[in-house]
């Protein structure tokens, strides 16, 4: 007798999650970009360089051209502020913001964050890694990218060691909950939360800011035009210019009267000589 199979409905179970599961493998080797690194440069002062990322909600707009002065503007401009409660802001925290990067830290960073700009792809954010400007000093980290059309995204990582996080606060036994957050000198140029959230993913555990670059550059334009329909200030004049067109009248006035006083002498002499003796 030949067996007959029968699929039992613990049989049909089985190989429905099979199938699930291969469907979900598939799915996850489709959508899941490995991470690929490419250097731009690597040094004991910190290194720069591309990493391809599946963050993005939009695709950045990558390569790009920025120039060095406004990378340095934008780096000069990222601070960071501490808001706690009230016992923090008596006893522990400085209630001032303090910037993010160095000046060592921004000569450094900026070139090779244009070279990195100008090589990445749409799929790549820009990482890096600067070291202080002396051993033990605190080091940033963190990448960059650049959102069509002119939105500047920045993330921070490992920021607990970053300064402005106080070292008595970790070490106290009063640490009581606080939140960090970023901020820009220039503050119409920020992004609001809900509009940089639609960009691409944050963890946690980063520090992020996004700026509106040609807002900068829009605050710059404006200043010029304001500069330049400000009334210019009177000329002085200076008093011999001034009171010059005067004495020229009086001088001239000073050569009638001695020119009349002259004739009226050769008159009076043309007199006296025809005057009979």
């Amino acid at each position: 007798m030949i067996p007959v199979l029968v699929k039992t409905p613990a049989f049909v179970s089985l190989k429905y999650c099979g199938t699930i599961v291969t469907f979900l493998l598939l799915l996850a080797q489709c959508t899941w970009t490995p991470e690929v690194q490419t250097p731009i440069h690597n040094s004991e002062k910190g290194n720069v360089g591309l990493q391809t990322s599946s963050a993005f909600k939009i695709l950045p707009q990558h390569p790009l051209v920025l120039s060095e002065s406004l990378i340095k503007q934008i780096l000069q401009g990222v601070s960071q502020i501490q808001e706690q409660g009230i016992l923090q802001e008596l006893f522990f925290s400085d209630p001032n913001p303090s910037p993010v990067f160095s000046r060592t830290q921004i000569e450094f960073l900026t070139p090779y964050l244009v070279d990195a700009f100008a090589k990445a792809t749409a799929e790549e954010l820009i990482i890096f890694r600067s070291l202080g400007n002396k051993e033990g000093a605190t080091q940033v980290s963190g990448t960059v990218a650049v959102f069509s059309p002119t939105i500047f995204f920045l993330t921070l990582h490992n920021t607990a060691n970053y300064p402005g996080n106080p070292s008595k606060m970790a070490s106290s036994s009063r640490n009581l909950p606080k939140q960090t957050s970023l901020m820009f000198s220039q503050k119409q140029a920020m992004l609001q939360p809900e509009d940089a959230q639609r960009l691409m993913k944050i963890s946690l555990k980063d520090l992020w800011i996004a700026i509106d670059y040609a807002a900068l550059n829009t605050v710059i334009e404006s200043e010029h035009k304001v500069e330049e329909r400000r009334p210019s200030a009177p000329i002085a004049i200076p008093q011999s210019e001034k009171t010059q067109p005067g004495m020229n009248t009086l001088q001239e006035q000073l050569q009638d009267l001695r020119k009349k006083v002259d004739d009226q002498a050769e008159e009076i002499r043309r007199l006296q000589q025809t005057a009979p003796k």
